[in-house]
C-alpha cells in the first residue's frame, strides 16, 4: 500500500487507530473464488462458461453507445448510455474482460455463462473470448486486450468488471482521502484499454466495437461496517462509504464518456441487496457475487446490449 507514515502524522489519533484497524485482517484481494470447468466453444444458446484462475475462453462461428455520469453522495450513483438504450441490431462477438467477477468468482452460474447464452438466442451463434483474470486490477486490462486475436466478427461487445480491486487494495488510503493517485491511475489504465479496443481497425476494417464497463459495487451499501458482516476486508469505516464509491465510480464514468462509452450501473442495481439488507446478492466473502447477483449482472448487460428486457 506504499508508505503512509506522512500521512498518518498529520491527520493525528483518528488516523492512526484507522490505520490499525485497516491493517487487521487477510489482504484486500479476489479470494473465494470457485473454479470452473474450461470451456471453448461457439455459443448458440447453451454454455457451461470456462476456466477460473485467470484462464481464458475463446470460440469460433456466427456472423456479424454512448456518456453517462455518476453522483456518489447518497449511497446510489446514476448512470446511462445512449448505446445501451436502444441496443445492438447485431452482435457477432462477446469479450468478457475484468477481474474475477468475470472468471470464476462467487457462486454459479457465472454472468459471463448467462450473458453468452441468453445473447445467442437473441442473435444467433456468436464468438465468445474471455480474457478476465481473478485478482487483476486495471493495470491488466490493456493486456487482456492485446491477448484477443487480431481479427473478430463484429459488431463486438465488451463486457467490463474491473476497478473493485483496485480500490480495495488502496482501502487505507480511500478511507483516508489521500486515493487521488490511484483513482488517477485507474482512469488512466481504463483509457489505455478503451484506446486500444477502439482504434480504428483494431479487429479487422469496418469491425464495430461497443465498450460496457460496470461501476463498483458494495456489499455494505454504504455503511462501510465490512467487518461486523463477517467480510474479507477486516475493518469497519467510521463515517459512511458511499462518497468514497462515488468518487471511483464517477471517474470510470467520465472516462467511459470521453470515449462515447456505456456506463452499466452494478452498484445501482446491488445497491439495497448486500449484507445489510437481505436478500444479499453476494457471496460470503462480500467481493464477489453469489448466484442471483451473478444472474443480476447478467441481465444488466443483456439489457444495455440489447436495449430490451433480459429474457
Amino acid at each position: 500500500m506504499g508508505d503512509m507514515s506522512f500521512a498518518v502524522s498529520h491527520l493525528g489519533l483518528p488516523a492512526v487507530a484507522l490505520m490499525g484497524a485497516l491493517l487487521i485482517g487477510p489482504a484486500c484481494g479476489d479470494v473465494g473464488s470457485e473454479v470452473e470447468p474450461s470451456a471453448s466453444s461457439t455459443s448458440s444458446g447453451s454454455s457451461l462458461g470456462g476456466a477460473g484462475g485467470g484462464g481464458s475462453d475463446s470460440g469460433a462461428g456466427g456472423p456479424g453507445a454512448g456518456g453517462a455520469t455518476t453522483s456518489g453522495q447518497g449511497g446510489s450513483t446514476s448512470s446511462g448510455g445512449g448505446g445501451g438504450s436502444t441496443g445492438l441490431d447485431a452482435l457477432g462477438t462477446l469479450v468478457v474482460l475484468g477481474d474475477s467477477i468475470g472468471d470464476g468468482g462467487g457462486q454459479g452460474p457465472y454472468y459471463y455463462s448467462l450473458l453468452q447464452d441468453a445473447l445467442a438466442v437473441r442473435y444467433g451463434a456468436i464468438d465468445y473470448h474471455r480474457q478476465a483474470e481473478s485478482g487483476s486490477e486495471t493495470s491488466a486490462l490493456l493486456g487482456q486486450v492485446n491477448s484477443l486475436p487480431n481479427t473478430l466478427v463484429g459488431p463486438v461487445a465488451v463486457v467490463i468488471t474491473s476497478g473493485g480491486n483496485d480500490m480495495k487494495d488502496n482501502m487505507a488510503l480511500v478511507l483516508l482521502g489521500l486515493d487521488d493517485l490511484q483513482v488517477t491511475a485507474m482512469s488512466n489504465n481504463i483509457d489505455q484499454a478503451l484506446v486500444a479496443l477502439l482504434a480504428p481497425g483494431a479487429f479487422g476494417p469496418g469491425v464495430a466495437v461497443h465498450v460496457y464497463e460496470a461501476t463498483i459495487y458494495d456489499a455494505s451499501d454504504g455503511q462501510g461496517n465490512y467487518a461486523t458482516g463477517g467480510c474479507v476486508i477486516n475493518m469497519n469505516s467510521p463515517a459512511p462509504v458511499d462518497p468514497f464509491f462515488g468518487k471511483w465510480n464517477g471517474a470510470i464514468a467520465q472516462t467511459l464518456a470521453l470515449h462515447g462509452q456505456v456506463l452499466a450501473p452494478m452498484h445501482d442495481r446491488f445497491f439495497g441487496h448486500g449484507f445489510n439488507n437481505p436478500p444479499n446478492w453476494y457471496a460470503s466473502d462480500c467481493t464477489h457475487p453469489n448466484t442471483t447477483g451473478h444472474d443480476e449482472v447478467h441481465q444488466m448487460f443483456y439489457e444495455l446490449i440489447t436495449g430490451e428486457p433480459a429474457p
